[in-house]
């Protein structure tokens, strides 16, 4: 299971401060099991490469000695188990409400960019949904009648926009939501 952190709004950055930021994290204890709240330690790391610009990032994993469970720490431009950026997928996402699937602009096939317009949808009504919920726990009750009906994205940014306080992020939409939904434990990921 990942922990998506903002550790950089690109791979170049990453590269250069956020695999250094995941160290300092790592040193200070900061990363903590969500089943027995006690500090992980570095396990190992893995690359991963980014289909649509051929760039390579080292994924580090941490584990907890208590539980027996790894994660992987990914930043919140990269979406779990998906082999394009976050920010791919996202623009896909946002140009499939205007475009035919085969005009949209992305190195992805079009089977992957149906499958993806599909399955990310749904995760991201799922997660509107949990966001809520999230906001309303930390004070901020969103009224069904503040949010404009529309697409899956667009009630996604609307309610990230009535989030309680911002966050720093890498800029992508699909970032920002999974970094308030592991921040608040809930692990159901777009």
């Amino acid at each position: 299971m990942p922990i998506i952190q903002h550790l950089g709004r690109t791979v170049k950055e990453y590269t250069e401060t956020g695999k250094k930021k995941v160290e300092e994290l790592i040193n200070k204890n900061a990363i903590l099991c969500e089943r027995c709240l006690k500090a992980m330690k570095r396990h190992s790391s893995y690359n991963r490469k980014i289909k649509e610009t051929g760039e390579t990032l080292t994924i580090i994993m941490v584990w907890c000695k208590e539980c027996k469970i790894w994660h992987a720490l990914l930043p919140d431009f990269m979406l779990p188990n998906k082999h394009y950026s976050g920010n791919e997928i996202e623009s896909v996402i946002i140009d499939s409400e205007t475009c035919d699937v085969n005009e949209i602009e992305t190195e992805a096939s079009e089977g992957t960019v149906r499958r993806w317009i599909k399955e990310i949808s749904d995760k991201i009504r799922r997660s509107v949904s949990i966001l809520k919920y999230i906001f309303k726990r930390c004070g901020k009750a969103i009224s069904e009648i503040a949010i404009e009906a529309g697409s899956a994205y667009s009630e996604l940014e609307q309610v990230l926009g009535l989030a309680p306080v911002a966050i720093k992020y890498s800029g992508n939409k699909l970032g920002l939501a999974n970094l308030w939904l592991g921040t608040n434990e809930v692990k159901a990921y777009i």
